[in-house]
């Protein structure tokens, strides 16, 4: 269907579509082999330091990257656990800016966080929190927009694109122009 004839408004059925399940499929495979790598780089790490180094007594080393691989783990497992959640849907209810400061100090460095809060259809409020320069979703979002969350690929989706002139990759995260069906990146499926 040619772009002007799509209307632009609704729930994406990309998200659903063989190509994008097959494309979440393998970065997932691709995030597992991350994870298991660096799950295993801090104890590896740290108890080649404790043989090899008089800096580091073999105990200390053996301890210091056992937790953190077990940090890591945890860390891990809980991210592939909320990829694995239902996703909900909501409106934009504010958007706020905040001065942040480093180190909890006000005569410190300060940087600008952007908030978008949504309210879920459930009821419960979600957080989207831009630091510093990263401010795209915040720019992107208006009050009262409705909003789906794909855990998948953990991003939002715009119910009403009609108006907009960029759309964001859901997998890449790219900003692209509307007209686009591809991602100029990573060329995976824009949800539209």
């Amino acid at each position: 269907m040619p772009e002007e004839e799509r209307p632009l408004v609704g729930w994406s059925r990309v998200a659903d579509s063989p190509e994008m399940l097959e494309t979440i499929k393998k970065n997932r495979k691709s995030s597992l082999g991350f994870a298991v790598v660096l799950t295993l780089l801090f104890p590896v790490g740290f108890l080649l330091a404790g043989l090899f180094s008089d800096e580091m007594p073999l105990n200390d080393a053996l301890i210091i990257g056992g937790v953190l691989g077990l940090f890591m783990l945890a860390l891990n497992l809980w991210r592939f656990a909320n990829m694995n959640q239902r996703g909900w849907e909501g409106v934009v209810v504010k958007k706020l800016e905040k001065r942040r400061y480093e180190k909890r100090e006000i005569s410190g460095p300060s940087y600008m966080e952007y908030i978008v809060l949504i309210k879920t259809d459930g009821g419960k409020t979600k957080r989207i929190v831009g630091r510093k320069w990263d401010r795209d979703m915040y720019d992107y979002l208006e009050i009262g927009d409705r909003v789906r969350y794909h855990p998948a690929v953990e991003t939002i989706e715009k119910y009403d694109k009609s108006k907009d002139e960029v759309i964001y990759c859901n997998v890449c995260r790219r900003r692209n122009p509307i007209q686009n069906d591809r991602c100029e990146r990573c060329n995976n499926l824009l949800f539209k």
